[in-house]
C-alpha cells in the first residue's frame, strides 16, 4: 500500500474494480460513495452486482462494501460523529436495502408477472417502495437539513438517491408523501418492542443477552395485527415509534431505533462490553456481508404480508415453497462466503455480528419453514454450535414471554 498523498487521499496500487449495472440502486450507492471520497471514476460492469475488488479484497455487497471504503478510505466521512445521527443513517439505509429494494429485483418482478399478472408488477413494486418512503418521511422528518440527516452527505443519502430516482423514473411512483411525528419517549429502562417469532428481534435479543444488558419486553403481536390496528396504550406508543410497523423497536432514553442492523450498531457503540465486531477490517467486512445477506436476501422474502400476497394471489400452497426458495439461494451464498472464514462460529472462534443475524434465520428455516439443511453442511454446523450457547437459546422464539403455550419446548 503507498503512501498518504497530498489532501490526505490514500492511494492503492492496485486499482480498485467495481463490478456493476447501470440501472442497478444498489451499485449507484456505491458509485457515489467511491466518487464522495475522490479517486476510481471508471467502473466495470460486469456479473453479479455490485462486487468491489481492492488487490485480493472482494467485497460483494453495497452497504459492505462502503462500510469497508469508510474505514479504509477516511476521506469525506459518510457517517457521522454524533452517535444517535449514525443511528439514523444505518436505520434509513437498511429501510431502503430491507423494505425496499429487495422487493424491486428483476427476479420478484418476474415471479409476480408469470404467477400473478404482467399487469401487477409495476403496482407491486409502487406498493412496497411507497410503504418504504412514508417510513423514510417520518424518520427523517426531525433530523433532515439540506440532505438526508443534516447538512453534510452522509450514507443515508448514498441510499436515497438512487432509490428516489428509480422510483421516479423507472417505476413512475407519485411522490406526494405523508409523513407523521414522533413521540417523546421518558428516559427509562431499555425497552425492546418484540414478537417472539420475530428474527429480526430475535438479532437484537442476541445482542442485549450477550451485552449483559437488561431490558423490558413490550410484546407487539403481529399475527393480529396490533401493530396497524393498535388495541392499547402500548401499542398507540409503538405505531407513533416505529414508522414502519415492523419489530423490533429499542427505546433508549430519548433515543428510538427501529431496525435490528441499526439497533444492533447502536449497542455496539454505546455498551462496548463484549464487542459485536471484530477489529480485523477484512473479517468485518464479511460480517456485513453475512448480516445483509440475511436481512435483504432472505428475511423480506419471508414475512408475513408477503407470504399472504404470494397466498392470495398465486396460491396457498405456494407460500411454503417460496420461502424456501429465497431462503435456499441465502443458505447457498452464506455457505460460499463463510467457507473461508468459519471457526467455531460464523466468522472464527468468537461471537460476532454475523452470528446474530444467522442464527435466528437458521432456526426458522428448520422449525417454520421445514427447510432441509443436508445441502448446507457449514451452517448445520454453526447451529449445533449456537444451541450450546445461553445467550442465543434464551433469545429464541420459544423461550419468549409472548410465545404462546403451544410452541414452548
Amino acid at each position: 500500500m503507498a503512501s498518504i498523498e497530498s489532501g490526505g487521499v490514500e492511494e492503492v496500487q492496485n486499482k480498485l474494480k467495481l463490478y456493476s449495472y447501470w440501472r442497478s440502486s444498489c451499485s449507484c450507492r456505491v458509485r457515489i460513495a467511491l466518487n464522495l471520497k475522490g479517486q476510481f471514476r471508471k467502473l466495470n460492469p460486469i456479473g453479479y452486482v455490485p462486487v468491489l475488488v481492492d488487490g485480493d479484497v472482494v467485497i460483494s455487497d453495497s452497504l459492505a462494501i462502503i462500510m469497508y471504503l469508510e474505514e479504509k478510505y477516511p476521506q469525506h466521512p459518510l457517517l457521522p460523529h454524533d452517535l444517535q445521527q449514525r443511528a439514523i443513517n444505518y436505520q434509513a439505509a437498511n429501510i431502503v436495502s430491507s423494505s425496499i429494494q429487495p422487493l424491486q429485483n428483476l427476479n420478484v418482478l418476474k415471479y409476480i408477472g408469470e404467477k400473478v399478472s404482467p399487469d401487477e408488477k409495476i403496482p407491486w413494486v409502487q406498493h412496497h417502495i411507497g410503504n418504504g418512503f412514508a417510513a423514510l418521511e417520518k424518520l427523517l422528518k426531525d433530523y433532515s437539513g439540506k440532505y438526508a440527516t443534516g447538512d453534510e452527505v452522509f450514507l443515508a443519502d448514498l441510499f436515497l438517491a438512487p432509490q428516489i430516482h428509480g422510483a421516479i423514473n423507472r417505476f413512475n411512483l407519485d411522490m406526494a408523501n405523508i409523513g407523521d411525528g414522533v413521540v417523546e419517549v421518558p428516559k427509562n429502562k431499555l425497552k425492546l418492542y418484540s414478537f417472539w417469532r420475530s428474527s429480526c428481534a430475535g438479532r437484537v435479543r442476541i445482542a442485549l443477552n450477550l451485552k449483559g444488558l437488561e431490558y423490558e419486553c413490550i410484546a407487539i403481536n403481529l399475527v393480529k395485527g396490533e401493530q396497524y390496528s393498535p388495541a392499547d396504550l402500548a401499542v398507540v406508543e409503538f405505531r407513533k415509534l416505529n414508522p414502519v410497523g415492523h419489530v423490533p423497536v429499542l427505546v433508549d432514553g430519548d433515543v428510538v431505533i427501529s431496525d435490528s442492523f441499526a439497533i444492533i450498531m447502536y449497542l455496539e457503540e454505546k455498551y462496548p462490553q463484549h464487542p459485536l465486531l471484530p477489529n480485523d477490517l477484512q473479517q468485518r467486512v464479511i460480517n456485513y456481508q453475512a448480516a445483509s445477506i440475511v436481512s435483504s436476501s432472505i428475511q423480506p422474502f419471508q414475512n408475513m404480508q408477503i407470504q399472504k400476497y404470494i397466498g392470495e394471489k398465486v396460491g396457498p400452497d405456494e407460500k411454503i415453497p417460496w420461502v424456501q426458495h429465497h431462503i435456499g439461494n441465502g443458505f447457498a451464498a452464506l455457505e460460499k462466503l463463510l467457507n473461508d472464514y468459519s471457526g467455531k462460529y460464523a466468522t472464527g472462534d468468537e461471537v460476532f455480528l454475523a452470528d446474530l443475524f444467522v442464527a435466528p434465520q437458521i432456526h426458522g428455516a428448520i422449525n417454520r419453514f421445514n427447510l432441509n439443511m443436508t445441502e448446507f453442511p457449514l451452517l448445520s454446523r454453526l447451529n449445533e454450535a449456537y444451541q450450546e450457547l445461553p445467550a442465543f437459546q434464551d433469545a429464541m422464539p420459544e423461550k419468549q414471554p409472548d410465545t404462546p403455550l403451544q410452541e414452548r419446548h
